[in-house]
């Protein structure tokens, strides 16, 4: 029972990186140490059907709450206090970066570092482009309920890939507003039944995107998981970058950067006992 409240537990913090700018589910479910068991578990799931549905469903329980419930109070703070609670995540996320360093067996080669560097490069120009790109609907039609599947599977790509920003993504390709809104307003029966035309190709290519997905990356975890996971350090080093850019780009006074600061040290010490869980 203590185990299954744990998860839960980290579902819920997993969850939170569906509206963290910069942060990512499968960077936290990282952090968290659920990750690879969570990769492994989603793409051999019918091997051991009991045993997987134990891990995931309070896992999958705890994102689901978070991202429904808790996630509008995340969104209140980062509203009203946006430098504190941004410092809060970037110390949860720098606290748990060196045991990523582990992984990698503590091999330097040159081709790891290239990895690195182009992973890190990369996304983070694309994460740190003034996006304002937005797709307006005004008729559905089959190319429409395709795209919606599509942009299912990307979103399922950036919950999966870890560091991947799935804001910065859905902003490039302009649908951010429209899948915003429809998450956010899961809870609403009546805004279910009027936008069916979107949630359901959406979440048809949202699962299918998760199962090849995770097969990927559990196939690279275990024939290349020093070239992986110096590719996960890239996409977690990005993100870093990218949330302090953007933790700065606003104003703020003196003791707004000192309650900041205390709260990245919270933070930070969180980040080590979460380790140990």
């Amino acid at each position: 029972m203590k185990k299954t409240v744990i998860l839960y537990l980290k579902g819920l913090i997993i969850g939170l990186g569906q509206i963290i700018p910069g942060v990512s589910g499968a960077m936290l479910a990282i952090f968290l140490g659920l990750y690879e068991k969570g990769v492994e578990a989603i793409s051999n799931f019918f091997t051991n059907i009991k045993a997987n549905l134990k891990f995931l469903i309070p896992i999958g329980l705890g994102i689901v709450t978070s991202v429904l419930f808790i996630s509008k109070l995340i969104k209140i703070s980062l509203d009203n206090f946006y430098i504190p609670t941004m410092l809060l995540f970037i110390g949860l996320i720098l606290g748990s970066v060196p045991p990523l360093f582990e992984k990698t067996k503590r091999e330097t080669k040159k081709y790891n570092i290239i990895i690195f560097l182009v992973v890190f490069i990369g996304i983070s120009a694309i994460s740190l482009l003034n996006l304002e790109n937005k797709v307006v609907i005004n008729n559905f039609n089959v190319i429409q309920y395709l795209m919606f599947a599509l942009v299912g599977f990307i979103y399922a790509a950036t919950m999966v890939i870890p560091g991947v920003s799935g804001t910065a993504i859905m902003m490039l390709i302009g649908y951010y507003n429209i899948v915003i809104t429809m998450i956010s307003s899961l809870t609403n029966i009546n805004y279910i039944f009027s936008h069916l035309g979107i949630i359901f190709p959406f979440a048809f290519g949202f699962v299918i995107g998760v199962i090849i997905i995770s097969k990927m990356m559990n196939y690279l975890l275990k024939k290349h998981e020093t070239k992986t996971y110096y590719g996960i350090i890239g996409l977690v080093c990005s993100s870093i970058l990218i949330m302090i850019v953007k933790t700065f780009t606003v104003n703020f006074d003196v003791f707004t950067l000192v309650t900041g600061l205390i709260l990245f040290l919270v933070g930070f010490y969180i980040s080590k006992k979460l380790d140990n869980i």
